[in-house]
């Protein structure tokens, strides 16, 4: 009865604009207007009555989450035949604190990626050694046409030159040595990542509910769906998954079924628990 007498009432003063009251006003006001009972718009949205109430009596304290109470206004706009964007932005104004339009800054993580011996650096390393052996076997040829006969000495120290030319020789083998290993290892090492595919999250719906996953950035899916609509998307970092009617929607991951909401956590549900690492 008194649904009717406000029914009554609104057409006889036309006057409310959006303008100058609340959104939940105007939306009462629009909704009176077009003859409509709270239980009308709750049963066709599938939102509950006391969330209709709410948000025609700018109690946001009864709405879900901030996102959440958005989408149920954004819903009930469009119902309603008003220009649902426009409505939102004039309620995120209105009803939404400061501290939650802050935008959610993204963390990037930075790793330090392994590198491979560059060929460039082997080669002057090699041509370094060789260089200096060169140099060495000169001055020992030198030193030799140099030295007079008869001067044991100097005879004791040539013949001692034999053996460290071995020497020598012996160590630039072990240092190339060192180097083709050091070549190897990094060959085995390094290995190019593999791309991870992540599963794909289906919704089959078996009757009416309300539906919106999104991330920080994007909203991928919203407002309310019927029997025999069906979403697919592919999991990645971030995304929500929130349910007006849990029970009548089947949701699969990578075609198989899989149980992600239910009585105890149907909004705001995280979707990396089912990512691949």
């Amino acid at each position: 009865m008194q649904e009717e007498n406000q029914i009554s009432k609104v057409d006889a003063n036309d006057t409310t604009n959006e303008e100058t009251t609340t959104v939940g006003m105007y939306l009462k006001y629009i909704r009176l207007k077009q003859k409509k009972s709270i239980e009308t718009v709750s049963d066709a949205l599938c939102i509950r009555k006391v969330y209709i109430k709410a948000i025609e009596e700018d109690n946001i304290e009864e709405l879900p989450p901030v996102p959440y109470g958005i989408g149920f206004v954004r819903s009930y706009a469009a119902y309603l035949g008003l220009n649902a964007d426009r409505i939102v932005q004039f309620y995120k104004q209105q009803m939404v604190p400061q501290k939650e339009k802050t935008s959610t800054q993204t963390v990037v993580k930075t790793h330090t990626a392994l590198t491979r011996p560059k060929k460039m650096h082997i080669y002057v390393g090699l041509g370094l050694i060789a260089a200096f052996y060169a140099l060495w076997l000169l001055t020992s040829f030198i030193f030799d046409k140099k030295a007079p006969e008869g001067n044991t000495d100097e005879i004791e120290v040539i013949e001692v030159i034999p053996a460290a030319e071995d020497m020598a020789q012996e160590q630039i083998s072990q240092s190339a040595e060192q180097v083709q290993d050091q070549i190897t290892l990094s060959d085995e090492v390094y290995q190019e990542p593999e791309e991870v595919k992540q599963p794909t999250l289906t919704l089959k719906f078996k009757g009416s509910s309300w539906v919106e996953i999104k991330d920080a950035d994007k909203t991928y899916l919203s407002g309310t769906k019927q029997k025999g609509f069906t979403f697919d998307i592919e999991l990645k970092e971030g995304l929500e998954l929130s349910l007006g009617k849990y029970y009548n929607v089947d949701t699969y991951l990578d075609g198989e079924l899989t149980t992600i909401a239910g009585p105890k956590k149907q909004t705001k549900i995280n979707l990396d628990t089912f990512l691949k690492h």
